[in-house]
């Protein structure tokens, strides 16, 4: 039975108190694959009473000799379960920060672009007279020009971050549906960065500062949006880890 952190198990049989049981290490090393589903835990029983630990491949085996086979068979039974649960959340937490870290690579990168998009944003500053106004809208289209060529500049370098995004949103496998980019289904927030990329590149390629402007104000948003995501689900899967018991105690 499980009471707080910890299962508790009396067979009669056992003689002898088996300490606590750490293997959180074995865990881990057995979670960085996740191609390999094999793996899990053995318990078996015979002969007088001993207690001994084999890890063969991926799998932990203990020979429990003296016990109850039915206390046994069910104590396996919940080490397995408490393991696929460890392992599950181990490869979302993997996930999720790989996504955060890429997602934060893109903010800090976009910074340029977003203070060159206020600046594309901001309207004309009033004017006195016909020659004020024509200086002004002069001096503000030079302005607009050099902006949008600074924006385009750095904007290729954000694409490339995106790209990494975009691979990594396409291999996902647990922390919901993969990314398809042809079929415009997975992540919300990855369609919208990408439907947001292509607006972007077409109003560049067009000059249209105004419409670059808010765009880009649009893109900033949506990548802090899905990396406030993407670190809330990390604090979400870390409180699930802690809350999965912390030993495994045997009593006699």
């Amino acid at each position: 039975m499980a009471d707080g952190k910890r299962f508790h198990y009396q067979p009669s049989a056992i003689r002898y108190q088996l300490s606590r049981i750490l293997f959180f290490g074995t865990l881990l090393r057995m979670a960085k694959d996740p191609h390999d589903q094999s793996g899990g835990v053995a318990i078996t029983t015979s002969g007088s009473a001993q207690v001994g630990r084999d890890v063969a491949g991926r799998d932990i085996v203990y020979n429990v000799q003296g016990a109850d086979p039915a206390v046994l068979r069910d104590l396996e039974e919940r080490l397995n379960q408490f393991l696929g649960e460890f392992v599950k959340l181990h490869r979302q937490l993997e996930e999720w920060k790989e996504l955060h870290n890429v997602l934060q690579d893109l903010q800090v990168r976009f910074a340029n672009c977003r203070s060159y998009g206020l600046e594309l944003g901001r309207g004309d500053e009033s004017a006195v007279g016909v020659m004020g106004l024509f200086t002004k809208s002069t001096r503000r289209a030079e302005q607009a020009e050099r902006l949008l060529h600074d924006l385009a500049s750095d904007w290729r370098q954000c694409k490339l971050t995106l790209d990494r995004l975009r691979l990594l949103a396409t291999g996902l496998r647990y922390t919901g549906a993969a990314y398809d980019p042809q079929a415009h289904t997975g992540p919300g927030p990855m369609i919208a960065l990408d439907r947001l990329q292509l607006q972007i590149d077409e109003a560049l390629h067009d000059g249209d500062r105004n419409n670059v402007a808010d765009l880009v104000g649009a893109f900033a948003k949506q990548n802090d949006d899905y990396l406030y995501l993407a670190d809330k689900a990390l604090r979400d899967v870390a409180r699930e880890i802690n809350q999965l018991p912390q030993q495994i105690r045997l009593t006699p």
